[in-house]
């Protein structure tokens, strides 16, 4: 067993984010995008660098519909840039790429050089394109794998399978479009979150055995080089080494499942306590819902995370990524009730999930008086309570919800102003998709909240509750036509638009 302290995580599928480099003219950034469209070039192609240096390029969905080979190199492109911004501060123990993000993970530990690793994305997303059934899918289920290899069972279909185990209550099932469709339906009747992600193939299914043949031809004469770092593969389920046929090991990913909730345990058993993601595609949540104790940053910033760098704008270049800070200011009761689940969950050995606001301490969690009062020395230390946490009032509360409304009236904070449309996007992507269950990389910007979404009138009401809350936008809220933006991206305008101020 090796020692590991900190782990970098390079994204996969949904680690697109559009004008995610802009303003960042730094050379290794730029070596990185002028380097891909090269490679594109080679395969009759036009550039990516577009796409990752202006925030009004296409949507993720939107390239999904109409240039998947331009969403697959800008996927690689952001995670080797997004390694490079985050290298500028630190040096990682480890490197694990999340699906597609292995070629970019190998792609920074040496084992093909920047270029081959793009003509691997190129090579594999041509035979994608040529071989891969136009009608396949994936579904997010927020079920243990286990249970979702049941109801893949139930369904039995060859060309379904259990794709990812991301955390301990999500599991991706990928195959066939009716096949997929069926376990999204059997999963609501038995009550459970189902979720069709934004994928433009059947990840990790059966359905991709051709396409992986067609894909291991097209690169044997792609050169593999020793590693000149750490990596560990949630496919192969452990470390590399300099022996691993890594062209065979990404062939066989396309219909082999990833393993990823398994390798941050294996990892985190190993000593790591630090997890840098290399961009924003929710795989820092995903850690967290997996292991106890672990510092998550991220080299794109999002509200609450004071830890990570502040997000790309086109006046300012991405930062580099810094250690955890202590306790950031608390923004919202929504925001010190996620603080608290989490350091609940870490304290006591819980996942995160089984930790809701409105469970009874004493009655539903076990929590008896000698041990809140114990944790309530933690929540002081955490939100830096002092002499207010001394108040009989902070030990008689009976859920973390309560605790989380009695904490913020103690601290008295407002949320902080908000610079841009981009940063209130993401916020209200994470916002939803923590309310709703969902993958976060499955609310986009210019998904319909209806039609694609499937939030009705009357949750969209409860939804603008949080948003309000969470942007203290008062009797702004009130306003008719909060309600009626059909998409976030179209609310996110808005919600500037009301706080000037914020501008």
């Amino acid at each position: 067993m090796m020692a590991v302290e900190t782990v970098f995580l390079l994204p996969g599928q949904g680690g697109y984010t559009p004008g995610l480099f802009a303003g960042d003219g730094s050379p290794e950034v730029r070596e990185v995008l002028d380097t891909v469209d090269g490679i594109a070039a080679e395969f009759g192609r036009g550039g990516v660098s577009g796409l990752l240096t202006r925030t009004d390029s296409p949507s993720a969905a939107d390239l999904v519909r109409s240039d998947s080979f331009a969403l697959q190199l800008a996927v690689f492109a952001a995670a080797v840039g997004s390694f490079r911004v985050a290298e500028r501060q630190d040096t990682p123990d480890v490197v694990v790429g999340h699906s597609m993000g292995e070629i970019a993970a190998l792609t920074v530990a040496g084992a093909f050089g920047l270029a081959d690793g793009a003509r691997l994305v190129c090579h594999r997303s041509e035979a994608l394109l040529a071989h891969c059934p136009s009608d396949g899918g994936m579904v997010a289920l927020e079920l243990p794998a286990a249970r979702a290899a049941h109801l893949v069972g139930a369904v039995a279909d060859r060309g379904l399978a259990v794709a990812v185990c991301n955390a301990p209550r999500q599991t991706v099932v990928s195959g066939p479009d009716g096949a997929v469709a069926l376990v999204a339906k059997l999963a609501g009747a038995l009550g459970v979150q189902a979720t069709r992600l934004n994928a433009p193939f059947p990840f990790h299914s059966p359905v991709l055995a051709l396409a992986g043949e067609a894909f291991g031809e097209a690169i044997t004469g792609i050169r593999q080089h020793p590693l000149r770092r750490t990596v560990y593969s949630p496919v192969a389920g452990g470390y590399l080494r300099d022996d691993t046929d890594l062209k065979a090991l990404l062939v066989r990913q396309l219909t082999t499942p990833v393993r990823f909730m398994d390798a941050v345990r294996e990892l985190h058993a190993d000593g790591a306590t630090r997890f840098v993601e290399c961009g924003k595609a929710g795989l820092s949540g995903l850690v967290r819902r997996s292991v106890p104790e672990v510092a998550t940053t991220s080299t794109v910033r999002t509200r609450g995370d004071a830890s990570a760098p502040a997000a790309p704008s086109a006046e300012s270049a991405p930062v580099p990524v810094v250690e955890p800070a202590p306790a950031a200011p608390v923004l919202s009761v929504a925001g010190v009730l996620d603080e608290l689940r989490e350091l609940y969950a870490s304290a006591l050995g819980y996942p995160v999930e089984v930790i809701i606001g409105d469970a009874d301490l004493e009655a539903d969690l076990g929590i008896d008086s000698l041990k809140r009062a114990e944790m309530l020395g933690k929540v002081s230390a955490h939100f830096g309570l002092g002499e207010s946490a001394v108040d009989g009032r902070f030990v008689a509360q009976p859920t973390l919800a309560d605790l989380a409304g009695l904490i913020t009236e103690a601290l008295g904070t407002a949320p902080e102003p908000v610079t841009s449309e981009v940063e209130v996007l993401d916020e209200l992507r994470e916002l939803y998709a923590s309310a709703l269950g969902y993958p976060v990389e499955v609310i986009t910007g210019d998904a319909d909240l209806e039609a694609d979404l499937g939030i009705d009138s009357l949750k969209r009401a409860e939804m603008l509750g949080k948003v309000s809350a969470h942007f203290g936008l008062g009797e702004s809220a009130v306003d008719g036509r909060f309600v009626a933006q059909p998409t976030l991206a179209d609310l996110a305008d808005l919600i500037t638009a009301a706080r000037p101020s914020a501008r």
